[in-house]
Parts: C-alpha cells; sequence; structure tokens
C-alpha cells in the first residue's frame, strides 16, 4: 500500500542523518552520555497508545477500531521487550521522556528530522521495542544510504505501515548495520512505534468530561494531547 499523499516520502518517513563532522559527533557523545546518566523515573501514565503518524490524516470509512492494527491495540510493555538506552543522533534528538507504564519505566525518544531532510523539521514522540505484532504490517524499505542517516547511529531504518483500510505509518523498524565490537555478534533489530501518552492526572479530565465528544475524537484518530485538551476545555466551560 502507499502512504497518504504528501510533499515526499523522504521528507515525513525518514528519520535520518548524513555523515556528521568530528565536532558533531562529539556533541553525539555528550548526548548519549547524557541519556545514560538520566534520572530513571518519570510521570505515571495511564493510557500509552500507538496512534500512528500524527502529521497524516487519517483515512479509514469504517469504524477507527477496524483499521487499527494489532501492534497498536497492544503494546507488549515488559522488561524483557523494552530496548535499553541507545546512542541517539545528535542534531535530530530533542528530549529523553522517561515515564511509569505497567509497573516499569519506560523511555520515549523524542526526535525531529533534521533540517536537511525536511524543512518542517516534524517531530516525532517513539517507543522502542524488540518485538511487535506484525499481524497486517509491511516493512518498505528504503535506498541503503538513505537508511542509514538514522536516529540511532548503527541502525539503518525502513518503514513501518499497517496495511488495514488506505494504510497509516506507524513507526520504523531499525536493522543493525554491522556486527557489535564487544562480542563480534549481530545485534538485534528493534521498532520503533509512534506513541502519544496521557498522564493519569490528565485521564481524571477526560472521565469526567463529555464521552461523547471524546469518543468522537478517539474515532477520527486525534493524538491522546488533542484529547487532553478538548476534555479541559469542557471542563473549563462546565461540561458534566
Amino acid at each position: 500500500p502507499s502512504l497518504p499523499s504528501l510533499p515526499s516520502r523522504e521528507r515525513v518517513d525518514g528519520p535520518g542523518a548524513l555523515s556528521m563532522a568530528f565536532p558533531l559527533k562529539l556533541v553525539q557523545l555528550s548526548v548519549a552520555l547524557w541519556i545514560l546518566i538520566a534520572p530513571a523515573t518519570g510521570r505515571e501514565v495511564s493510557s500509552l497508545a500507538a496512534t500512528g503518524n500524527p502529521h497524516m490524516p487519517a483515512e479509514c470509512s469504517s469504524q477507527a477500531s477496524d483499521c487499527d492494527c494489532p501492534a497498536q491495540r497492544y503494546l507488549e510493555l515488559t522488561a524483557s521487550n523494552l530496548v535499553p538506552h541507545l546512542p541517539v543522533q545528535a542534531d535530530a534528538f530533542l528530549s529523553l521522556e522517561p515515564r511509569k507504564a505497567n509497573g516499569l519505566e519506560v523511555n520515549l525518544y523524542n526526535f525531529k528530522q533534521p533540517a536537511r531532510l525536511s524543512e518542517l523539521q516534524l517531530p516525532f514522540k517513539i517507543l522502542p521495542l524488540r518485538r511487535v505484532d506484525l499481524t497486517d504490517l509491511q516493512v518498505i524499505e528504503v535506498p541503503a544510504k538513505q537508511a542509514a542517516d538514522s536516529w540511532f547511529p548503527g541502525y539503518a531504518w525502513s518503514v513501518l505501515v499497517c496495511t488495514r483500510c488506505q494504510g497509516r505509518h506507524l513507526g520504523w523498524k531499525f536493522t543493525p548495520l554491522a556486527r557489535s565490537r564487544a562480542t563480534g555478534a549481530h545485534q538485534e533489530a528493534f521498532y520503533a512505534l509512534i506513541v502519544e501518552a496521557i498522564d493519569a492526572a490528565e485521564d481524571e479530565a477526560l472521565k469526567s468530561a463529555d464521552g461523547h465528544l471524546l469518543a468522537r475524537l478517539r474515532a477520527v484518530g486525534q493524538p491522546l494531547a488533542a484529547i487532553g485538551l478538548a476534555a479541559s476545555a469542557l471542563q473549563s466551560l462546565g461540561a458534566p
């Protein structure tokens, strides 16, 4: 399936980065070290959903749930499925967002597309996982040089799409480019799903706001952050 019409797939789907000069590598190393020593605590979330690319309109004529792939409906948040901290691409990395979910510390990565790749510099929040349900998912490969231009240096990216309905960009698959220097073995590939997180406190606002409106917002694929804003607005207007 093809993705919804956009200026170009490279601008919207590609995490990428070109080869970096030595000073930029130092910045990258600094960012990686910062991640390693970052606090392992975060805000508790009541909802963590694989919503897909927020920069692409959801195109689904049937019920929204019918267009969701199993990978979106069930996130395997277990210690064995979470990916440890990884070095990141310095000029694309925005922040590490530690959260608590399912009794575990979960790290969400916030990236943007580098300006050299897209003048829009689109932001994405992603959750790296070792395994996802691949039912009705398609991995779309890109040229090797482009794939190596990656948010996670040492890994090549490919696009992960749910083939149901009109198709929806859910995230990326990252495949190691070389063997591990330490063990000589191949590192594991992993998946990075585009996610939205809503705090437990914000969820209370959702529960007390107009359920019908919020249900409609969820049905058309609105990001959870937008639903939270809607709930707050309803409360401010005195909605029951």
